[in-house]
């Protein structure tokens, strides 16, 4: 029995025997502190169909439930490109610096008005994830929006392969895993594998035309839909902007007339995220009405952009992720929209910047230092720089738990907060004392 036919059997995957429904495929991957293979047996008993593992010894004989196979990840992922294959239907890749999981739920949010659509769940969006999306998505689907994350170079070109795209967009390319890129250009080239991938196999893209590095990407691209500055196929216009949400127009080359939109996102950059949604809505055929209510529809989750309520302050929580790109441009709209209120900003550290990371946050210090909030709060070990740059009326903490106890205290007077800063600070632990 080959792989393919002992899945499609059953039709469902896991690589955790805590997670096993009965007749999943187990497949037994291995990690820097564990072996899968040790828990194939485990993995039937708790109702696994078969087990695909890579390691004879841990085969039983005459158990024809054991798939043994060269390496385990390589077969996962083979098997997510034989079912893909599957598919004869549009597959979006999505990726960039910024925004691509707020991207694709809009994206989600408005095809979804008139298409059965499969969208990338959470943040699988790795080498282990992305075959996992694929291989849970309905055998119904009429189109999939793949999200692709990036480690290290080569990594977008290998689930590029995997998902085989017949579209792709990158939100934007910025300053973000310079640890691992160390520079722009390693990111642009790293993001752009799947604009390499389009290129070389006729697909489309989907290209922002107001960021000169994804332009440079794009570079060659025989098929584009251009979207963002006034020139491309589709760019917006921001009517109005708070912490509440947006009005905007949306403006088409098909369309005589600009299509009024109003989101519960705030943000210049938010504004460029439901253009692309937006514009790939009207690439698949959608009516204007359709598009407007997946934009309406839309609530962000899971720590971006989520706007709250504790007590008297108003909170804008951003806490996902964090780079310097996506830092000012979160730090510079609050400031702009809080209509004169006291914004307290509580920022955590942003990691991954490599060589770059002191520059980046004593430049980050600078900045905030030119913008005179009412408070800033730095949290982690780098945040010490930008703190003691920016001056003013200014106080840091090791970690969240350290700030818990001083930060009411701080905050008194402050009526609009910010908290933004990398996965790894989890500075949504201080809602707790708001």
């Amino acid at each position: 029995m080959t792989i393919l036919e002992a899945f499609l059997q059953q039709g469902s995957v896991s690589t955790d025997t805590r997670q096993i429904k009965e007749g999943d495929l187990f497949f037994a991957l291995k990690g820097p502190n564990f072996n899968g293979n040790a828990f194939a047996a485990r993995a039937l008993e708790a109702g696994a169909s078969y087990a695909v593992i890579d390691e004879q010894a841990y085969a039983v004989p005459g158990d024809a439930r054991y798939l043994l196979v060269p390496d385990s990840l390589k077969a996962l992922q083979q098997l997510a490109r034989d079912y893909r294959r599957r598919f004869d239907i549009p597959i979006l890749g999505i990726t960039g610096s910024n925004g691509k999981t707020t991207t694709k739920e809009l994206i989600q949010a408005v095809l979804a008005t008139e298409k059965r659509v499969f969208a990338t769940p959470g943040n699988l969006n790795n080498h282990i994830g992305v075959p996992l999306s694929l291989l849970s998505m309905p055998a119904d689907t009429q189109l999939a929006v793949i999200e692709m994350g990036a480690n290290q170079p080569g990594d977008i070109a290998e689930l590029a392969h995997i998902a085989l795209p017949t579209h792709g967009i990158i939100t934007n390319i910025g300053q973000a895993h310079l640890e691992r890129f160390h520079s722009i250009e390693g990111v642009r080239k790293t993001k752009g594998e799947l604009f390499d991938f389009l290129r070389t196999h006729g697909g489309k893209a989907f290209v922002n035309t107001l960021d000169t590095q994804v332009m440079r990407a794009a570079k060659g691209l025989k098929q584009m839909v251009t979207y963002g500055r006034q020139d491309s196929h589709a760019w917006v216009e921001v009517l109005h902007s708070s912490l509440q949400g947006m009005q905007l127009h949306l403006h088409h080359r098909q369309w005589p007339e600009p299509l009024h939109l109003e989101s519960a996102l705030s943000g210049s950059y938010n504004a460029l995220n439901i253009l692309a949604a937006a514009c790939i809505g009207v690439y698949f055929g959608l009516k204007p009405t359709s598009i407007q209510q997946g934009i309406a529809s839309y609530r962000p989750t899971n720590n971006r952009s989520q706007l709250l309520r504790r007590g008297d302050y108003t909170i804008w929580l951003d806490a996902y992720n964090a780079n310097p790109t996506s830092m000012r441009a979160a730090i510079s709209h609050l400031m702009q929209v809080a209509g004169g209120k006291k914004v307290a900003l509580i920022l955590g550290d942003m990691y991954e910047l490599g060589a770059q990371s002191e520059q980046a946050h004593r430049e980050l210090g600078e900045f905030v230092h030119s913008l005179h909030p009412y408070r800033l709060i730095g949290i982690g070990a780098h945040m010490k720089q930008t703190v003691a740059v920016a001056g003013g009326v200014a106080s840091w903490f090791p970690d969240v738990e350290t700030a818990k106890d001083a930060l009411p205290g701080l905050l008194k007077g402050a009526e609009v907060l910010l908290l933004k800063g990398s996965r790894g600070v989890a500075l949504e632990g201080l809602l707790e004392v708001l």
